[in-house]
């Protein structure tokens, strides 16, 4: 008892100096009511003070009301208000009668409300618990107050592991608060479990929330430094959340080291290893690496040294740790270091990649991405950049040439106009050799960064035809040679004036000699050649999107250079992409650029850019890509008979690999794209038929080669197969566009053509394909991009109906074939019999039974079910037209099952078996009544091809059955 005044009086003046972020953080908005102190709470709290009826039954009734309201509001600002008046009651329980009325009032309603089911409820008594703890009887000794403490702890302990996220963050800080204000009197046996508790539990906890308010109120806690010692032993099991998912827990975690940082007593490398931060400082997000170079900053690179010896330090960091130290220097000025040390830490920096002494070739890269970061941070130091450039001046072209990975030569290079703005001339030559060097370019990041990087300096230095003749000499090179090989005609060979002026002139390359070699029976490109015009043809594709050199590049005689070369490059990669280990889309995509920008209005209409590129360019690519399909095992010609006989069955066996097919998939998701695209913005002629037929097959090749594949036992499996799916999945969403646009564009007099039917039901097939090759979870995903399509597919379903001639769909409501039925409607009719459990013979309901669910095209049944019972009666009424047109079919191939399926989901689940729900379906209502009179007939005359066995005739008697629930006439 003697402890608790002077525990108490420590706990007032911590609130009236401070320590509100831990209480805001423990969810009470201690803050926000501390600014409220001085209003309602104030006055009640005077009139209290100075008696009258405040004191009296009224004065408490109003009193207990705010405590009744804090508890159980349904609203947060409403509990939050009412936690305000009685705050200010808190505050001034050393007032002679405060503590007893607020003990007199809260404990009735406190205790009980802490443990009730409602959690809005137990999460606003537990706030107000954190406000009034620790809740004592004055009037009573120790030993009787004791006991009422214990009781706080226990609930508090317990709502620790509360099913309610928000309820164990508020229990996690509010823990911390009371053990940053009461440590004296809370018993030590307490301390430790609630501390170990937090630490081992709750820093694991599966809410982000949860672990946020471990650190949060840890860092408050580390304010008593009485919690130092047990904080010692307990904060190395956090080390791990450097680490987590949780940007915010990361950042907290960081913030955590940085308040160990300033006490002299902790060492924060004991808690999260030296090696784990400097993974976090060069891996991790901006704001996490900002602030472990502020904790690091002291050690590696500190004010209070000298700058040799300050500078020996970040490069001893940097020697251990490139990566990290290069991104501790991208922070380093904004932590405090002044811009002198820095233009000297470039300088030392600079000076010993150039030595080269003692280094290796990571170390050097990272000295001269670290040198390049500082400079970065330099941009507003004009004096500083001064003296740099001074250093700079005769350095940089060595140190470009010092460097090894394109990462540290890209950097240099986005560095070069502001150290050398007047001088860019002296990298041009190496400028030009990144752009030449093309291999490297296609596939490899930090090669494209450094391209795009000597882009911008070549511009700069007014040489844009030099980049422009390089690339494009490139990519006429190589489709010449892809011409000689293949069979396929060369680009022209037109000559820039420019070149005529250097004496360079473009010129048709003897692909024979370059490539196929003298007496060389070889028929195919290496894949040398393919990346180095994969790379040309990148960028050719950065050039046209970049603003700044579209317009010069497609106003140069380079363009109709550029653009044969790569239709011929293109054709050669879509046609052999079943045979590449991996495809490379840039000529492709820069081929589809060029179509797209040559016939935006904007051009000159006098050079090659017409309006009907993009038209020219799209025909060219479906052509290239009905070839594949149709023939995927193509074999190229040859000089020799005998050698094309020898290669086509080598070739065959080659050509039919998962990487192939992934190949072809991406690629045919990218000419969709392409499709999309330009005909939004009606760049490509309105030929719907020839992009709905294109997109119908090949949705149908991607899932049976798939499948095929599995099949044959291929390793379609992993990261093939997920890449696979989710290029399956992007194509779906342009396929549904498609039949959008198709749909928005027809009227009345111009009804859709019929191919968008098939393409809907393509779609839709999608969900059982991908169900029955990758199972349930992929399937999902697919149904999940289908939602917002849905409504477009079932437009496209029965769009023949609604906006054709009436007549001219009632005599053809059957768009299947002999032999074909949509998988998505048999899906829904095994689902459908699943779901009823049809006792109708033993052998066939056991095998049912065991048949496995479909739990992606039930949940796409489920949202056709309420899309369509929402939407317009003449929709519901062609769909189910379309559903039971497939019955006479099924009825022909003596498939009972699916009849009786397909009828359950027609009458149960879309009409409800309510015979009302026919008078204005009257396409499902004559449907129906067809098909019950070719069932029965199908019965009286004995044509049920049932195996002498009762159980296929049963089917159509309960077929019949849920007829004639909805339509009794018949």
């Amino acid at each position: 008892r003697e402890e608790v005044p002077r525990a108490r009086a420590r706990c007032q003046r911590g609130d009236r100096q401070g320590g509100a972020g831990a209480r805001q953080g423990a969810g009470g908005d201690y803050e926000r009511q501390a600014r409220g102190r001085g209003g309602y709470g104030e006055v009640v709290f005077r009139a209290w003070k100075d008696g009258g009826w405040v004191r009296g039954d009224v004065g408490e009734a109003f009193l207990q009301g705010m405590v009744e309201a804090a508890v159980h509001a349904g609203s947060n600002e409403v509990a939050k208000a009412a936690r305000k008046i009685i705050w200010v009651f808190v505050e001034q329980r050393a007032v002679a009668g405060v503590e007893k009325l607020v003990f007199r009032l809260a404990e009735p309603v406190l205790f009980r409300s802490l443990q009730v089911a409602n959690s809005n409820v137990r999460h606003n008594a537990l706030h107000l618990l954190l406000d009034l703890f620790p809740l004592e009887d004055p009037d009573v000794t120790k030993d009787v107050n004791d006991p009422l403490i214990e009781k706080q702890f226990f609930l508090i302990d317990k709502l620790l592991m509360d099913d309610y996220p928000e309820i164990r963050t508020v229990a996690v800080e509010g823990i911390c608060r009371i053990l940053n204000q009461y440590w004296e009197i809370v018993p030590a046996p307490t301390i430790s479990k609630f501390l170990s508790k937090i630490v081992d539990d709750m820093s694991k906890d599966s809410c982000n929330e949860v672990r946020l308010s471990t650190l949060n109120g840890l860092i408050y806690l580390l304010d008593n430094p009485q919690s130092h010692e047990i904080l010692k032993v307990l904060l190395p099991r956090l080390s791990d959340m450097i680490s987590d998912t949780a940007l915010s827990v990361r950042t907290a975690a960081v913030d955590l080291l940085l308040a160990i940082r300033d006490l002299r007593s902790f060492q924060y490398n004991k808690v999260v290893g030296l090696g784990t931060l400097l993974s976090s400082l060069a891996n991790d997000h901006p704001r996490i690496a900002q602030k472990i170079t502020k904790l690091l900053i002291p050690s590696y690179f500190p004010s209070k040294l000298s700058p040799k010896e300050a500078c020996a330090r970040c490069i001893a960091l940097i020697k251990r740790s490139p990566a990290a130290g290069a991104r501790f220097c991208e922070f380093a000025l904004s932590e405090g270091s002044s811009p002198r040390s820095i233009v000297e830490l470039v300088k030392f920096s600079i000076t010993l990649s150039l030595s080269r002494t003692g280094l290796n070739s990571d170390q050097i890269d990272g000295l001269i991405i670290a040198s390049v970061n500082l400079i970065k941070s330099l941009s507003e130091e004009h004096s500083s950049l001064s003296t740099l450039r001074e250093f700079l001046n005769a350095k940089l072209r060595l140190v470009l040439q010092t460097v090894v990975s394109e990462g540290a030569r890209a950097a240099l290079l986005s560095i070069a106009p502001v150290v050398l703005p007047n001088n860019l001339s002296v990298l041009h030559e190496e400028c030009m050799g990144i752009v030449l060097n093309a291999a490297r370019i296609s596939k490899q990041e930090e090669c494209q960064e450094a391209a795009l990087a000597a882009h911008k300096l070549i511009v700069l230095s007014g040489c844009c035809d030099e980049l422009f003749e390089a690339l494009t000499d490139i990519l006429q090179s190589k489709a010449s040679e892809f011409a000689e090989i293949y069979g396929l005609e060369p680009p022209p060979c037109p000559v820039a004036p420019s070149r005529r002026k250097k004496g360079k002139l473009l010129r048709k390359t003897q692909a024979h000699d370059h490539i196929l070699g003298k007496g060389s029976s070889k028929s195919k490109v290496s894949n040398e050649e393919l990346a180095v015009a994969a790379g040309a043809a990148w960028q050719i594709n950065e050039i046209v999107k970049a603003e700044e050199l579209r317009g010069s590049f497609l106003q140069s005689s380079y363009l109709e250079i550029a653009f044969s070369s790569l239709k011929v490059i293109s054709q050669v990669f879509v046609e052999q992409c079943l045979y590449l280990d991996s495809l490379d889309l840039a000529p492709v995509l820069a081929y589809l650029s060029l179509a797209t920008y040559n016939a935006l209005p904007d051009v000159d209409p006098g050079s090659c850019s017409e309006s009907s590129a993009a038209n020219r360019s799209l025909d060219h690519l479906l052509n290239c890509f009905d070839k594949l399909l149709n023939a995927p095992v193509k074999n190229p010609p040859s000089k020799s008979r005998a050698t094309r006989s020898k290669d086509q069955q080598k070739r065959a066996s080659e050509g039919n690999t998962v990487k192939g097919t992934v190949n072809a998939i991406m690629l045919g998701t990218s000419i969709l794209k392409f499709i999309i695209d330009t005909t939004t913005i009606k760049l490509v002629d309105d030929d719907k038929i020839r992009c709905l037929k294109f997109a119908s097959s090949y949705t149908k090749y991607a899932i049976s080669s798939i499948k095929k594949h599995q099949e044959q036992g291929s390793s379609f499996k992993g990261d093939d197969l997920k890449d696979a799916l989710v290029l399956i999945r992007s194509s779906f969403t342009y396929a549904a566009k498609i039949i959008h646009l198709v749909l928005s564009s027809s009227t009345e007099e111009s009804s859709p053509p019929e191919e968008v039917f098939f393409l809907a039901n393509d779609l839709l097939d999608l969900v059982p394909s991908v169900e029955s090759l990758a199972g349930s979870r992929f399937a999902l995903s697919i149904v999940s991009a289908l939602k917002q399509w849905l409504p477009v597919l079932i437009l496209g379903l029965v769009c023949r109906w609604i906006m054709g001639p009436q007549n001219e769909m009632a005599a053809n409501s059957c768009h299947f074939g002999d032999s074909c039925l949509p998988l998505w409607v048999t899906a829904v009719a095994k689902n459908e019999l699943l779901d009823g459990k049809e006792p109708v013979q033993d052998e066939q309901s056991d095998q049912a039974a065991e048949g496995e669910d479909s739990p992606s095209s039930r949940k796409l049944a489920e949202m056709m079910v309420i899309l369509l019972k929402k939407g317009s009666p003449r929709i519901l009424d062609c769909v189910g037209r379309v559903l039971l047109s497939t019955l006479q079919l099924m009825l022909q191939r003596s498939e009972y099952d699916i009849v009786l399926g397909i009828t359950r989901f027609v009458c149960a689940r879309l009409l409800g078996n309510n015979t009302s729900a026919l008078e204005k379906l009257q396409l499902t209502h004559d449907s129906l009544r067809e098909n019950f009179l070719e069932i029965d007939r199908c019965v009286r005359e004995d044509l049920v091809d049932d195996d002498g066995s009762n159980d296929t005739r049963q089917l159509l008697e309960s077929t019949k059955a849920l007829i004639r629930s909805v339509l009794p006439e018949v």
